[in-house]
C-alpha cells in the first residue's frame, strides 16, 4: 500500500481532544482551489512520475485556503485516483475539511474523501513508513492502553525511537494511526498518544498488544463504555 503525502515534513500532529473555535477563511478560496485543480487534474494524474513536484504544487494551492491541511494521493486503481483531504488530526480544521470535500466538483477519474479513512488491518500491515534510517513496520509495533478518568490514552511502541527522532516518528505514527483507526476516530476517541522505544524485557513485552489490533480494541472499549 503506497500513500503520497503533500506535507510529510510538516510539524508533527498532536491528536488531543479539544474544542474547535470558529474558523477564519475566505469561502471563495475553496472555489479557487477546485478551479485550479480542474485546470490541472490531467497533469496531476502523472504525479507518480515526480511525487514531490506535483504534491508540492497541490500543497501550495491548498495552503491558500488554510495552513495545516494535508492532501494525500493513492496510486490509481481501475483508472481512479483517491484523493484525501486531511485536517492532520487538528479538530479545529474538521469542518473546513468537510466543506472542501462537499464542494468538490465531479472530476472523471478522481474520488475525494474527507479525512484519512480507516483501513483493514491487512492493508495497514502492508504499509511501511521511513523516518530517516528507521522503518516503521506496523506488523512489528505494539500498543498499551492507559485509561484515566474514563478517557482512553494509548502508548505506541516501536524499535528505534529516540529523543532525536521522536517528533518525526510521532508524525509518521499518526499517519499509521489515522489509517488504522480513521482520522476522525483517532482524534475524537483517543485522548492522547505517546510513543516509546520497544522494551527489551520479555515480561514487559508480554503486557503489550499488537498494533494491528488497535482498532478492535478501541471499538470494544467504546462499545463497553456506551452500554
Amino acid at each position: 500500500m503506497s500513500l503520497y503525502l503533500c506535507n510529510i515534513n510538516s510539524t508533527p500532529l498532536l491528536h488531543e481532544q479539544s474544542g474547535a473555535p470558529g474558523l477564519h477563511y475566505k469561502t471563495d478560496s475553496i472555489d479557487d482551489f477546485w478551479s485550479w485543480f480542474v485546470k490541472n487534474e490531467k497533469r496531476l494524474r502523472n504525479f507518480q512520475s515526480d511525487p514531490d513536484k506535483y504534491l508540492n504544487e497541490l500543497f501550495i494551492q491548498v495552503k491558500k485556503i488554510k495552513a495545516g491541511l494535508a492532501i494525500e494521493f493513492e496510486p490509481p486503481q481501475n483508472g481512479i485516483i483517491n484523493m484525501t483531504v486531511s485536517a492532520n488530526g487538528n479538530p479545529e480544521l474538521f469542518q473546513l475539511v468537510r466543506d472542501i470535500v462537499e464542494r468538490a466538483p465531479g472530476v472523471k477519474g478522481w474520488k475525494f474523501f474527507a479525512f484519512r479513512q480507516r483501513m483493514p488491518a491487512t492493508a495497514v500491515k502492508e504499509m511501511k513508513l521511513n523516518v530517516g534510517q528507521l522503518t516503521l513496520d506496523p506488523a512489528q509495533m505494539k500498543f498499551f492502553p492507559v485509561i484515566e478518568n474514563q478517557q482512553l490514552n494509548i502508548i505506541i511502541y516501536a524499535k528505534g525511537i529516540t529523543e532525536q527522532n521522536y517528533s518525526q516518528v510521532a508524525y509518521a505514527c499518526f499517519i499509521l494511526l489515522d489509517n488504522i483507526l480513521g482520522e476522525y476516530d483517532c482524534t475524537v476517541k483517543v485522548h492522547n498518544f505517546d510513543f516509546q522505544q520497544m522494551p527489551d524485557q520479555v515480561a514487559e513485552l508480554n503486557d503489550l498488544k499488537p498494533f494491528l489490533e488497535l482498532a478492535g480494541y478501541v471499538d470494544a472499549f467504546y462499545k463497553q463504555k456506551n452500554n
